[in-house]
């Protein structure tokens, strides 16, 4: 803290200097915000000889940092509204709001446009007030900046660190998140798979999977929590080990299902859901067994038809138990397309506010009947960039893709 150093009169001006000294030392040894208002608080009573003031400063929100004498005056000041009209040294006069009058001075400090502080001076007679205008304004005018800048510049670090922090977290995040999908899919005399995701964020809520269960049999699935960001990432990491475990005890659709819903209902505890659509693809019967859970149907296209694929139940999370679930179970054909998707594709909305939709999908899917699974993911990609224009993506975009041979 600063040092009780005795000045004569006419040594004014180095009373001055030292107290600039002791703040520009604490300010360098990076003394914490409450330090640097102790000092000033002290240079502006026991050097100066101030015997009412408050030093209010803005961050975010108004607050006051320093009260000398002036607690009832204070209390009838709404900074937000009565501070922020300062723009420059101002002698409050009878002509000021009834709320000020109890002091003399007011001192702003400005970043830009954007305000750091106030400082409001009190208790001063005429004689006083004259002496202040003569010797201490000007030094208190630029004490006070230098505090207010030092308190900024340590905001700002602050920000910055938290920033850096929040990029470390986002990035290790991502990559957990990259781990939790398959980094291959099957492409075999059966069936070519392809996938693509895009988080509308760094790291996003949609997930896909591709488990092999047996020689003959594989198991494969999309899902999306609702919400963004890391809590939506973190449950869906907890829901992508949950399934692989329960995939290693059943291929009983239904069981797996309802012992999803159970550990999402109970890790999201109302809070959140996921929606899912999960098969299980026998590769000698070509019987495709599934169960959506609250998703968006995926289409299957076959010649010129296309069925979308909806019995199955709620999404997952929303009720404690699961009272209805339907599994559906259809017969692929040869050279069938299966397109597996979240909402972020069919509600992605153009420049007039219109949806991409499932009707464009189903066209989308008949026109490219010929391509690979890769190949069709990048036209219908390049479809829908075109059709949003300048609208930015409204949501995560998952698409698992599927040509069964």
């Amino acid at each position: 803290m600063i040092e009780a150093v005795k000045f004569s009169k006419d040594q004014h001006y180095k009373k001055q200097l030292y107290s600039l000294l002791q703040v520009t030392r604490a300010i360098n040894n990076n003394f914490p915000a409450a330090d640097l208002f102790s000092i000033f608080e002290y240079i502006l009573s026991q050097q100066l000889g101030y015997t009412k003031f408050a030093y209010c400063c803005y961050d975010e929100i108004w607050r006051w940092q320093v009260i000398y004498c002036a607690a009832n005056e204070t209390r009838v000041i709404k900074p937000e509204i009565d501070l922020v009209e300062f723009n420059e040294l101002t002698f409050i006069n009878e002509s000021s709001p009834l709320n000020l009058r109890n002091f003399n001075v007011a001192i702003p400090v400005y970043h830009k446009k954007r305000p750091l502080s106030v400082l409001l001076i009190g208790d001063l007679d005429e004689l006083s007030l004259e002496n202040a205008r003569i010797h201490d304004l000007e030094f208190v005018e630029t004490i006070s900046n230098i505090i207010s800048v030092a308190i900024e510049n340590k905001r700002l670090f602050k920000d910055n660190v938290q920033q850096e922090m929040y990029k470390r977290e986002m990035e290790m995040a991502k990559e957990v998140q990259n781990m939790l999908i398959p980094s291959s899919l099957p492409n075999d005399e059966y069936f070519d798979f392809a996938a693509f995701y895009q988080p509308q964020r760094h790291i996003g809520g949609d997930y896909y999977d591709f488990i092999s269960v047996n020689e003959d049999e594989v198991i494969f699935c999309v899902a999306d929590v609702s919400g963004k960001g890391v809590a939506a990432a973190l449950l869906m990491a907890n829901f992508q080990a949950y399934l692989h475990a329960l995939v290693g005890i059943t291929t009983d659709l239904k069981k797996i299902i309802h012992d999803l819903n159970s550990r999402v209902a109970e890790s999201a505890k109302g809070e959140k859901f996921i929606t899912m659509f999960i098969a299980r693809y026998n590769k000698i019967s070509r019987k495709l067994n599934y169960v959506n859970a609250g998703h968006n149907p995926p289409i299957l296209t076959s010649q010129n038809d296309s069925i979308l694929l909806k019995e199955g139940t709620t999404g997952l999370g929303m009720l404690e138990k699961l009272f209805r679930l339907e599994e559906g179970e259809v017969e692929v054909a040869k050279n069938s397309r299966l397109l597996c998707y979240t909402d972020g594709l069919v509600e992605q909305e153009n420049e007039g506010g219109k949806d991409f939709g499932i009707e464009q999908l189903e066209l989308i899917m008949h026109q490219n009947k010929a391509c690979n699974s890769e190949e069709f993911n990048r036209i219908l990609l390049d479809y829908l960039i075109t059709y949003k224009g300048n609208q930015p993506y409204i949501d995560d975009i998952a698409l698992l893709t599927c040509r069964f041979f």
